[in-house]
């Protein structure tokens, strides 16, 4: 009756887990924001002043799960192990680092946010888009997936080129906005 499969035992008990979810909800919470149509941008300011913080929790957070895994008292078959050794730590980066860079200075316009106006680089303003994302404008040095400022007329897009600098408004904050309109900065 007895299973032979222990699971891992939390290090951390419950209150590891419940603060493991409160720094990982945000981080995918914010995913869902940007695929949902909101266009956020983080400040090309935030992203350079986060940008150790951001990287120390990434680190902390690829580690977790490789950890995890390595301690897991369960029979893991060597390529499913295999396949949790690479994938666990780089999803765990991934949402580390955007917790620091995306998930928070999201959070901070979302509560306390007000009229802003960030400016940023312009890469490309001539691609076509996708079914999720019409006439983008795509910036520089923000991360991928949050790099591109969707559903911008045509007629703005026509006077933007690489290397041309936008203001970009809307509700947030000096660490990121959520994009209402932009305008090119002459």
């Amino acid at each position: 009756m007895g299973s032979k499969e222990e699971s891992v035992k939390w290090p951390l008990g419950k209150p590891g887990r419940i603060l493991l979810a409160m720094l990982f909800l945000p981080a995918v919470l914010s995913i869902f924001v940007q695929i949902s149509g909101f266009n956020f941008l983080p400040s090309n300011e935030w992203i350079a002043k986060a940008a150790l913080p951001a990287l120390a929790v990434g680190v902390v957070s690829a580690a977790l799960p490789f950890w995890l895994i390595l301690k897991s008292r369960r029979e893991i078959d060597g390529v499913r192990k295999g396949f949790g050794l690479l994938i666990a730590p780089i999803a765990g980066y991934f949402f580390g680092k955007h917790l620091v860079i995306i998930a928070v200075p999201m959070l901070f316009a979302f509560i306390a946010g007000h009229l802003v106006e960030l400016s940023f680089t312009v890469v490309d303003a001539h691609e076509r888009g996708s079914k999720k994302c019409r006439s983008p404008v795509q910036v520089e040095g923000v991360p991928m997936l949050f790099d591109e400022i969707c559903r911008v007329p045509e007629n703005i897009r026509r006077e933007l080129g690489p290397g041309q600098r936008i203001a970009v408004s809307g509700r947030g904050t000096s660490r990121g906005v959520f994009v209402e309109s932009l305008r090119r900065v002459d």
